[in-house]
Parts: C-alpha cells; structure tokens; sequence
C-alpha cells in the first residue's frame, strides 16, 4: 500500500494572527500603571490576603463542582492546576514572610533588655 500524501498546510494565517497587536512590554506597562499600588503595609498585607481568599474560593468551587460530577476538559484541568500551583507557592511566600517578621520581632524584643 502506498504511503498516503500529507495534505499541504495553507499558507494564509487566520485573521487573528494577522491583527496588529500591541508589544509585549506594551501590555505589561499597561497592566502595571492600570493597577495603584495600595499606600501603606496594612493595606498591602490586605490585598494580599484577600487575594489569597479568592484564589481558595475558586479553587473550592472547581472541587465542588468536579464533586457534583461535572467533568472538564484537559484545557480546564490545566488552568485549575496552574491555579492551584500559584495559590500554593503564594502561601508558602507568605508564611515565609510571616515568620522573618516574627523573628525581626523576637530580636527586637531580646535585644531590648
């Protein structure tokens, strides 16, 4: 039986690839001044947790809903995983954080004597 023939790729790009987009660094500067900078620590510290609070909300609601039986797509599974992973890596930060402030707070207190 003869090899069969491998079907030519088109050479046009889909319409999406051919819009002008913005560069890279362009959307990044974009995003950074789009978002303010909380003022000061407690609000910083603020935003972070709640940050925190909402990535553990939607990854319960993805276990939820995978409990009542839906199933997703491997595209999906992807995302729940790269989301878990930062909301892992964000909270091991934190608590990293957290205790070299509690040890900059212990020294201070023992070299206070």
């Amino acid at each position: 039986m003869p090899p069969s023939p491998i079907a030519p790729v088109p050479s046009a790009l889909p319409a999406a690839a051919t819009s002008v987009r913005p560069a890279f660094g362009e959307v990044l500067r974009g995003a950074a001044s789009a978002r303010p900078a909380p003022s000061r620590p407690e609000q910083t510290a603020r935003a972070a947790l709640e940050s925190l609070d909402r990535a553990r909300a939607h990854l319960d609601a993805a276990l939820a809903a995978a409990r009542r039986g839906r199933t997703f797509t491997a595209s999906e599974l992807l995302i729940i995983q790269a989301d878990a992973y930062r909301f892992s890596e964000t909270v091991e930060l934190a608590s990293k954080v957290v205790e070299g402030g509690a040890q900059a707070v212990r020294q201070m207190v023992n070299s206070q004597v």
